[in-house]
């Protein structure tokens, strides 16, 4: 296996990680704290399980732009730059939502973020289709 093609499949496998967890966690594990019970119940579970995510968030964030940045600078393609431009545009995403966990923001602005991200992620994996190495 040459560079880029070990590059991008870098990018891709923690792109698809990334993106299969966070649609997960936007779709799955907020529905799933909103049927355990209250207010309190809610925010236990929902913390619990983004808090089972994170490591492996991480892993497959840092493996997505590591791969990505990687293939731009083997490569210098347009869609190499859209999707590090994507990558680094989630991450920032990633980010804002453990900050806003912590401070008083309205779910609704947590959830449309929580989507966003696979969204951007989607993006990411789509730049990459077709490209051979």
């Amino acid at each position: 296996m040459d560079r880029t093609t070990a590059f991008k499949a870098l990018r891709d496998v923690g792109a698809a990680a990334w993106f299969g967890g966070s649609l997960m966690g936007a779709s799955g594990l907020n529905a799933a704290a909103d049927a355990a019970g209250g207010p309190a119940d809610r925010e236990r579970v929902v913390s619990a399980g983004w808090a089972k995510w994170t490591p492996i968030s991480r892993a497959a964030l840092a493996a997505t732009l590591l791969g990505g940045v990687a293939q731009l600078a083997t490569r210098r393609s347009k869609a190499d730059v859209v999707g590090v431009g994507l990558t680094t545009a989630a991450v920032g995403l990633t980010a804002g939502t453990a900050v806003m966990g912590a401070k008083e923001v309205p779910e609704t602005t947590i959830h449309a973020v929580e989507w966003t991200i696979p969204a951007l992620l989607a993006g990411v994996i789509l730049a990459g289709a077709g490209r051979k190495g």
